[in-house]
């Protein structure tokens, strides 16, 4: 399947058995609205999950990362958002379409605002009439004062008979909602609500409770425990609220007044993560989740409301202590709408890089598609090299390096934005690098084999004229160690970039076939789950093992992150395998099918050059691998980021220099990447605004490999970065990582 196929003509999609026509590039929930069908939708930019739907049947492809909002177990299941997903084919979907019938638009006026801590808003909102929700539900809001701006927020208290409802809107750095909510007197302005949305309530039991709340994920649980105190519930009850500094806790006297009316036991215990030294808190450190398995009581059933970090720790510990998946419910609390704004606006204290305007971008010519051919002859160049043998190897490896250092230092940036109107002979030039990447390693192998096997030097001699026998007779230890560097470097350069690319393609089958193809020549098929379900989510957070914190060396990352790499994809695997129920050693795991296949590798080489044919490939494939690492290594060393909001623009290292963009597939406009990681590479756009690396690719790999040079270079833009691009709670995660970064400037700085 092509990247574009199925969208060019109108698709089906039955809902509920209701058919519907999506147009092209139409997403599924504003064909169906266009059509007629109330389906549940609040934000309608993936912020929120109200949208969620089970495909049955078909494909889509999803516009942004679905999975900050839905669950590890909603995903295997087959749950998208609607208002993220472009069907690929006809497609069949199943929807409780009930949950958007009993939403209501309310108006009201503001009548208190009360500052609950540095960055937490609680308004309070008297409605024109009573609004029917459940504890744990959020609804729409928009101010007369800021026309055409509607953002999503939790109540935070259940629903009343005098018709007021209360929020707590939490600034967010670029949020012009929020800041307005947070900065501006509001009293006596009109409101209008949407709502209820969401299926976050408590269920009816009898089971205790443990409620983990984090940040401003406080709200619903607020909610559910006073609706739940309305309603005489007697249970055991926990809660455990998570929170960086003393300064930040809010509510302490509400929370105690519940425990004091509680029917049952109750029990509240608030954990801080960044308590300071010489500070006089007496409670409970260190992270939230921690703190579950000495407070879990038996039987018990879970809520979480918080970031996704927070919420993915939480269930993988309750799981681990016992608790059904049944009785674990979570709202990933990304600040709903502000979330998603920060990404598209710019503030001062937290700025987005902006894109080119592509307003006025022209139709690509010939030559916007004939460049990324680049790619393609500095492979064929590097098997030529290899196979002349000699000193040409030295010489071809490197004339690559001085193509790359020389020509991103004199030809300047690529900031082009094309628009390609034949994007499958883009995807072709993809597909073309499995070929040429197993002609460069069969080239290499063949180069240190004692026969000639399948004949291949004495064909080639005949039908070029240069005896290509005589030439690797001739080939030096030097020379070989050359060819080894060169042919590792064609791995990172031919697979690993590629197969990143195509591996994003999880919608196409042939795309997902070759990549994996691809990363199996580095070992690393793992990347193929690691990096798409567990590094784009965690990018720049601590945990993420691809993300080298501040003051790490290069050769350190690369073997932590390769250990921790593996063990994060066994373990989204094995979740995948035992959701589905199939044996976790069994041909349906994804690792060990991509173990074998690097096997069968190792094996393919040995049947060509014997023991050293086989362990020159090994080197030349755990060498791809390193660079990999490296890369990973450079892209996002130092950066931070609370996992609550989104991953933008300014939490990658960037850069467009000409030749490192034409010849790795705009790899280098990884700031656009990580924004928007389903756009595909010819889409990408400079971020000329956004956190630049050192130079272009080859140059900083260089540089990275030489750890006081990188430190040297690398820790002004670190700290310039916390001045110019941090927001003021990623200053705060930044002056941790400078205390622990050992670097005597950065620690300094604090």
């Amino acid at each position: 399947m092509f990247f574009s196929n199925a969208i060019k003509t109108p698709s089906m999609a039955h809902i509920n058995g209701t058919a519907i026509t999506v147009l092209p590039d139409e997403t599924l929930l504003n064909a169906a609205i266009r059509q007629g069908i109330d389906f549940p939708n609040s934000c309608r930019v993936g912020g929120c999950a109200t949208c969620k739907c089970k495909l049955t049947e078909g494909k889509v492809k999803e516009h942004t990362e679905s999975s900050y909002l839905l669950s590890d177990d909603e995903m295997d299941q087959g749950f998208i958002l609607a208002c993220q997903s472009v069907p690929l084919s006809d497609i069949r979907i199943e929807v409780d379409l009930s949950l958007q019938a009993a939403q209501h638009s309310v108006c009201g006026t503001v009548i208190a605002q009360q500052r609950l801590t540095h960055d937490i808003t609680r308004l309070n909102v008297q409605l024109d009439a009573p609004l029917n929700y459940r504890g744990g539900q959020f609804a729409n809001l928009s101010m007369a004062s800021l026309p055409e701006v509607q953002r999503s927020y939790s109540f935070a208290t259940p629903s009343q008979q005098n018709a007021q409802v209360s929020f707590f809107v939490r600034k967010l750095p670029g949020g012009v909602f929020s800041s307005h909510i947070h900065d501006q007197n509001l009293l006596g302005q009109s409101v209008t609500i949407e709502g209820p949305a969401g299926d976050f309530w408590l269920r009816d039991a009898d089971a205790p409770l443990l409620l983990v709340a984090g940040g401003s994920g406080l709200a619903p649980i607020l909610a559910l425990l006073q609706e739940a105190l309305q309603a005489n519930v007697a249970r055991s009850a926990t809660v455990l609220f998570g929170a960086r500094e003393e300064k930040d806790l809010y509510c302490l006297a509400e929370i105690a007044e519940i425990g004091r009316l509680w029917h049952g036991e109750f029990r509240f215990v608030a954990v801080l993560s960044e308590v300071k030294d010489g500070d006089l808190w007496q409670g409970k450190r260190g992270l939230v989740t921690e703190q579950i398995p000495a407070l879990l009581e038996n039987g018990a059933h879970a809520y979480l409301c918080g970031p996704p970090g927070m919420i993915d720790s939480a269930v993988l510990t309750l799981g681990q202590n016992g608790v059904a998946k049944e009785h674990i419910h979570a709202d990933r609390f990304v600040s709903r709408m502000d979330a998603a704004a920060a990404q598209s606006q710019t503030a001062k204290s937290a700025p987005t890089a902006e894109p080119i305007d592509t307003s006025t971008a022209n139709v690509a010519s010939v030559f916007a598609y004939l460049k990324y051919f680049m790619f393609h002859l500095v492979g064929l160049f590097s098997a030529a090299a290899i196979l002349a043998g000699g000193a040409y190897v030295t010489l071809g490896l490197l004339a690559v390096l001085f193509f790359y250092i020389v020509g991103d230092a004199l030809l300047g940036d690529d900031t082009s934005v094309p628009e390609f109107t034949h994007p499958r002979i883009l995807t072709i030039q993809l597909w073309l690098a499995w070929p040429l990447l197993s002609l460069i390693v069969f080239s290499a192998v063949w180069s240190v084999s004692p026969a000639d096997p399948l004949g291949f030097g004495h064909w080639f001699t005949q039908l070029s004229g240069y005896d290509v026998i005589a030439a690797r007779n001739l080939t030096s230890f030097g020379n070989h160690l050359s060819a080894l560097i060169l042919t590792g470097l064609t791995i990172g350069l031919i697979g690993t970039i590629t197969g990143h690319e195509l591996t994003h393609r999880t919608w196409d089958p042939v795309s997902m076939l070759i990549g994996r193809w691809l990363l199996a020549y580095s070992f690393d098929t793992s990347f193929a789950i690691e990096h798409v379900y567990g590094h784009h989510r965690y990018v720049s957070t601590e945990h993420d093992p691809a993300t080298a914190p501040r003051g790490r060396n290069v050769y350190h990352h690369v073997l932590a992150s390769t250990i921790k790499g593996n063990i994060s994809a066994w373990n989204i695997e094995a979740r995948r395998l035992k959701r589905k129920a199939y044996a976790l050693y069994s041909p349906h795991n994804a690792v060990l099918r991509g173990y074998l296949m690097s096997a069968l590798l190792v094996g393919a080489a040995w049947a060509l050059g014997g023991a050293v044919g086989a362990a020159f490939f090994t080197l030349c494939a755990l060498f791809g691998k390193s660079l990999l690492e490296i890369v990973n290594y450079m892209e996002h060393y130092g950066m931070v980021r609370n996992p609550e909001t989104p991953v933008q623009p300014r939490h990658s290292w960037n850069t467009n220099r000409r030749i490192s963009s034409w010849t790795m597939f705009n790899l280098t406009r990884h700031s656009h990447h990580h924004a928007q990681g389903e756009v595909p590479y010819h889409e990408l756009k400079p971020y000329q605004d956004a956190p630049m690396m050192i130079n272009g690719y080859l140059t900083t790999i260089l540089v990275a490999l030489i750890p006081p040079l990188w430190h040297a270079l690398m820790t002004p833009k670190v700290l310039a970065w916390d001045r110019n691009y941090a927001s003021k709670e990623e200053q705060a995660l930044a002056a941790r990582a400078n205390q622990r970064s050992g670097i005597a400037s950065l620690i300094r700085a604090n």
